[in-house]
């Protein structure tokens, strides 16, 4: 930064420190200079959330040149596979974020900052009504958390999508919580459940094809009963006879 831009970075920061009111409640027995440095790092601590909003935007405007630059499934490697500073999801939640909304709004900086890639990428997939209002009450900074925004957008999960991405995030953890040792130590035992599962799976599909089979040959016994019934009725035959005939298909 030149020697200008210093001295014009100084100028906007003390008129952000002058122009700054607090309320008497903060300020109540402090003394004057404890007052200006009060204000002093308000103001500096504005700025540094109004800086990580920006990042997040810059970061997911990035991870969105990338997934639209290659296919599907080098994108989704890319996030699994560590390079990013951050997990997988939050990635895959920015680069939603950023296409349904944020790269056309112009909610501030700073208030990007206070909303979580999850909730962001949400409020990206709730109708255009819903969007905007959650979107409005970002910018007036009201209602940012994940529990005011989902009273907006509400809970679009269903039951069982919920529990499954409860499980997939404490598999997550789990995994990232196991060390080296203890994943080759498991190995074993994952590979014979794996061939248990396969097992029962088998088991399982002939025991469909019988229960198949078995339908096949009742639907086949009901039809034939139905003529030899129908039968009777046209030609006179005793129910005693049609009784005796039907019974002869079990």
């Amino acid at each position: 930064m030149t020697s200008s831009g210093i001295a014009e970075y100084d100028q906007s920061l003390d008129s952000a420190i002058d122009g700054l009111q607090l309320s008497r409640a903060c300020t109540s027995k402090l003394s004057p200079s404890q007052v200006e440095n009060m204000k002093t790092n308000v103001v500096l601590a504005n700025e540094a959330i109004a800086t990580a909003g920006n990042a997040v935007r810059a970061s997911a405007g990035a991870l969105y040149e990338i997934k639209k630059d290659v296919k599907n499934k080098n994108w989704t490697a890319l996030t699994e596979s560590g390079a990013l500073q951050m997990s997988g999801r939050m990635a895959r939640d920015l680069v939603k974020a950023y296409e349904s909304w944020i790269r056309d709004s112009d909610v501030p900086d700073e208030a990007l900052a206070r909303v979580s890639a999850r909730v962001l990428a949400r409020i990206g997939s709730v109708d255009a009504g819903k969007r905007t209002h959650a979107i409005n009450k970002i910018k007036r900074g009201e209602g940012y958390t994940e529990q005011d925004l989902t009273k907006i957008i509400g809970n679009s999960k269903s039951p069982v999508r919920r529990q499954i991405d409860d499980l997939v995030a404490q598999a997550e953890r789990e995994i990232k919580s196991t060390t080296d040792e203890e994943k080759a130590s498991q190995f074993d035992k994952l590979k014979m459940d794996n061939v248990n599962m396969k097992a029962k799976l088998e088991r399982q599909k002939a025991l469909n094809i019988e229960l198949q089979n078995q339908n096949k040959n009742l639907d086949k016994n009901n039809k034939e009963l139905i003529k030899l019934l129908h039968q009777a009725a046209t030609e006179g035959v005793s129910p005693v006879s049609a009784s005796e005939a039907a019974a002869a298909l079990v």
